[in-house]
């Protein structure tokens, strides 16, 4: 699942650059042909198609990143008893719900890091006290930029701004997103590895079966 993860995220970077490219495409046509109807229709289908074809390419990424997330989640409440900030139905609804998941999600994925580290001793209490990864603050902070760009203009797409300067603002955004949605896909696809690695390494015993005397965590070098 992983896998098909990084794979899919990797399909959807690439229609991120496609988009870029159909925006400075509808600039160039407007700058060269501005009174050629035909040339300007023939722009606005292409960063129509190319939209589609990104918005696509995100949800089914998006997808089969969650059920993984899902199921490394599920497997880390199986090796720590450590209380994650948020439910598991958050899994999926800190994705969605607006504003929140500006900064949810990574507190979903902290703790799941936290939790998949064989550092961590199964009685550990609280999750929330483990220092997060630099990995998951540079994943985080990439994709927030590339969602944030990415969203403005999109929405200029669909105000329909046909001036040549509202267009050429409008692909210089679309291209620093994709770069930001690069760094982040990137990094994404490393730390995917990461946790699955994580968890192979981590004895497969519940935590309620796990050592008692083991301490919880707190004195222990990270």
């Amino acid at each position: 699942m992983g896998l098909s993860a990084s794979i899919l995220i990797g399909v959807d970077t690439v229609a991120s650059w496609a988009s870029a490219w159909s925006d400075w495409h509808s600039y160039g046509a407007l700058k060269a042909f501005p009174d050629d109807d035909g040339k300007l229709a023939q722009a606005d289908l292409i960063s129509g198609s190319s939209g589609i074809v990104s918005a696509l390419a995100l949800f089914a990424a998006a997808v089969v990143f969650i059920v993984w997330l899902w199921r490394v989640r599920w497997n880390a409440e199986m090796f720590c008893r450590g209380e994650h900030r948020l439910t598991r139905g958050w899994v999926l609804g800190s994705w969605i719900c607006p504003v929140v998941n500006l900064w949810y999600p990574k507190w979903v994925v902290d703790d799941i890091v936290a939790a998949s580290d064989p550092r961590t001793p199964p009685q550990t209490n609280l999750l929330r006290g483990i220092p997060g990864t630099r990995l998951v603050w540079a994943w985080w902070i990439t994709w927030v930029i590339g969602l944030v760009l990415g969203n403005v203009a999109q929405r200029s797409t669909l105000d329909g701004a046909a001036e040549l300067g509202g267009l050429r603002t409008n692909a210089v955004l679309s291209s620093i997103s994709a770069v930001a949605t690069t760094a982040a896909a990137v990094l994404v696809m490393v730390l995917i590895q990461r946790v699955n690695e994580l968890q192979i390494r981590r004895p497969w015993t519940p935590w309620w079966a796990a050592d008692q005397a083991q301490p919880p965590f707190g004195s222990s070098a990270r």
